[in-house]
């Protein structure tokens, strides 16, 4: 999983600080008061239950409006949406899996750095959680299925080619560790 979350973050920096400016037809502050955005994007999740231990992909969907200029930057509200799924095999045939979904509400702070195509911002999600267990029959070995709070802190950068397309990098821990994906200016 380390070598998965550090490729992540290589290919993100790189990504967004090795385009010239010149390859970008952004906008000069990609997240405004009124803009709405909604991107998804695929990384190493975190194990809200069990032992912590395999690798679990995830997927993430989120979207953010523009509410209020806070100093130089935007304070954003929206939602996401992730799901999760963990294995792990102890050998001799014992194996457990978890499954989780979760739904929050998030807010961020959004500052473009006045560069043309790029927005970074860090933020907080909070909401509900599912966890679906399973393991194989064992002495003492069950299911389960909690429902949990949930919260989490990120930070992330999006960097747009044209008015409305971009790619977009989080990190921290909420849903995922990291995680890359796309992202859609709508408005």
């Amino acid at each position: 999983m380390k070598k998965s979350l550090k490729f992540i973050l290589l290919f993100a920096m790189a990504v967004l600080t090795g385009i010239p400016k010149g390859y970008s037809d952004g906008p000069l502050d990609p997240v405004k008061v009124g803009s709405w955005t909604i991107n998804a994007g695929m990384g190493p999740a975190t194990p809200f239950f069990g032992n912590g231990a395999g690798f679990g992909p995830a997927m993430k969907g989120s979207f953010e409006t523009g509410m209020w200029d806070a100093g130089p930057g935007v304070i954003t509200l929206g939602g996401e949406t992730a799901f999760s799924f963990f294995t792990y095999h102890y050998g001799k045939g014992w194996n457990e899996s978890w499954v989780n979904l979760i739904f929050a509400a998030r807010g961020g702070y959004h500052y473009g750095w006045d560069v043309e195509g790029l927005d970074t911002y860090a933020g907080v999600p909070l909401g509900i959680g599912f966890s679906a267990h399973s393991g194989d029959k064992h002495p003492g070995s069950r299911g389960y299925a909690p429902v949990f709070p949930y919260a989490g802190i990120f930070f992330g950068a999006s960097w747009f080619f044209n008015k409305s397309i971009g790619i977009n990098g989080e990190v921290g821990y909420n849903s995922t560790y990291a995680n890359i994906g796309v992202i859609f200016k709508l408005k």
